[in-house]
């Protein structure tokens, strides 16, 4: 270090030296010395390099607001001597062309005959990109809990269209014109349903059901459906470990994750290409490439799915796993089915990688954590033969009128006995009528007064034995908010068919 750089002597000189920010003299139009830590962010050979590099040779020729960057680091320059420093951010360019935001301390320390300006960069590059994924993150926030709270209203709208077109489907066998413009309502709204449980997904606030199942063997399931998926035109490579990759997830929910990725794959390759799958195991740490959200170091279950399409542009890269973003025409799809996957694998506690290049193809990986290997069914003979089972009744809470009567039609049609009662207090004084007896509590849980929760605990204190089936339009967030759901209920989310209702109302009483 020069001796005019170093007015304050040794200690200085060593506060210069070590510090991580870069520090500068400017006497004149040059630079005249510089600290490592100036050669180490402007990826300089050495120090005496750096210093025959004019000042203006170190920025780009525009700065971010479009002025040149010669005249304005004049002006910089120059409102630094008037009133003895000035502090602003800058765009800088290392050796290797790479521009980069740095935060500029100028301070103007004057001599005898000039002044010399001392100068500290402080790199904002990491800085930028915390506050970018912070509004990223408040962006998927917001959209989430915007998607949390229209789930309840659709879904209990969509229970009451879908319901009532599976009726007039069954009932207009004799009538076929009629009875295809009842499907043709039955398929909107079934694609209405699949477009809020997307936005679900996607803000991780759907009700999964997990299993501890082998990846591989979903993926081996699955392999038929792709090639249907993808076309002929597709010549579609499945790859399976062989070794179990046990993992705890909802089984339906990563099929899901699958197609859309094989879907996402066939439009990138325009129908025609090559699609590879395979499932194995990857170990993860902090230098894992194109790792959407960190996750703690080690080994995971590893579903790769690659293309040799178009690839995405670097600019798109960050916005991909967006609600409702696509680069696709006009028409040619929703931009849910990334952040569809993006939801669901973050819920069952795992992180998407991806890497892409322009024109050469695309590679996602979904890691999965692994789970302890499943214990073994033991299934149970039964000691005596089952009798035949009555017809089952079923007391019904439902404090949406409309609902409960469609719901009460879809099970009198499966025979079952129901009755409705519009609220908890209605419900507990049906049972404790004398002479009162019920197979079945099938209970909406967000009503007013005695919500479902709090009806099923009364309930229990009197009757343990009783089965219960739960039923909410509002997502897997909002029941946490308000207790959770506990582990020993069961829970049909709406919207539900007629089929999917009494089936699980079966498998119910089948466990009372």
């Amino acid at each position: 270090m020069t001796d005019v750089a170093c007015p304050g002597g040794d200690l200085y000189h060593r506060y210069f030296e070590r510090t991580g920010d870069a520090f500068l003299i400017i006497e004149g139009d040059r630079f005249v010395d510089c600290n490592d830590a100036t050669v180490r962010m402007l990826r300089y050979s050495t120090r005496d390099a750096l210093l025959q590099v004019h000042p203006a040779d170190l920025s780009p020729e525009f700065q971010p607001d479009g002025r040149p960057s010669r005249e304005k680091a004049d002006e910089m320059m120059a409102v630094a001597r008037e009133h003895g420093s000035h502090r602003f951010e800058w765009d800088h360019q290392r050796a290797d062309g790479e521009v980069f935001p740095v935060e500029v301390l100028l301070t103007a320390v004057p001599r005898e005959d000039s002044v010399m300006l001392h100068v500290v960069w402080r790199d904002l590059t990491e800085r930028r990109r915390l506050e970018s994924d912070l509004r990223q993150a408040q962006k998927m926030e917001a959209l989430g809990r915007l998607s949390s709270g229209i789930a309840h209203d659709f879904n209990n709208l969509l229970v009451a269209i879908n319901g009532h077109a599976e009726l007039l489907v069954s009932d207009l066998s004799d009538r076929p014109e009629e009875q295809s413009c009842a499907e043709e309502i039955l398929r909107a709204g079934n694609r209405a349903a699949d477009l809020v449980g997307q936005l679900l997904a996607f803000s991780r606030k759907q009700v999964l059901r997990p299993r501890t199942l082998d990846l591989g063997d979903i993926v081996a399931d699955m392999a038929g459906m792709m090639r249907r998926l993808l076309g002929e035109g597709v010549a579609t490579d499945v790859e399976v470990v062989d070794r179990p990759l046990w993992v705890t997830v909802d089984p339906g929910q990563v099929s899901q994750v699958v197609l859309n990725l094989a879907a996402n794959a066939r439009d990138a390759m325009g129908g025609r290409g090559r699609f590879r799958l395979h499932a194995g195991c990857a170990d993860v740490d902090a230098a894992t490439p194109g790792l959407r959200d960190p996750l703690p170091p080690g080994t995971y279950a590893a579903l790769t799915a690659t293309d040799d399409g178009q690839g995405i542009d670097t600019v798109d890269l960050p916005r991909i796993f967006e609600p409702f973003f696509t680069t696709k025409a006009a028409g040619r799809g929703t931009g849910l089915g990334l952040a569809t996957a993006y939801g669901i694998v973050r819920q069952s506690g795992g992180s998407i990688g991806v890497i892409s290049t322009p024109g050469a193809g695309t590679c996602f990986t979904i890691y999965l954590p692994l789970a302890a290997a499943p214990e073994p069914e033991v299934v149970e003979e039964l000691a005596v033969p089952v009798p035949s089972m009555q017809p089952a009744s079923i007391l019904l809470v439902e404090d949406e009128a409309a609902t409960g009567r469609l719901v009460r039609v879809m099970l009198e049609r499966a025979g079952f006995t129901v009755h409705v009662v519009p609220g908890g207090e209605q419900a507990l004084a049906v049972l404790a009528a004398p002479g009162a007896r019920f197979d079945l509590l099938l209970t909406d849980i967000v009503m007013p007064g005695i919500d479902g929760l709090e009806l099923v605990r009364r309930v229990r204190e009197s009757d343990t034995g009783l089965p219960v089936l739960l039923t909410s339009g509002y997502p897997a967030d909002f029941l946490a908010q308000q207790g959770g759901v506990p582990a020993d209920f069961d829970l049909i989310q709406k919207p539900f068919s007629s089929h999917d209702l009494v089936r699980r109302v079966r498998e119910a009483l089948a466990r009372g």
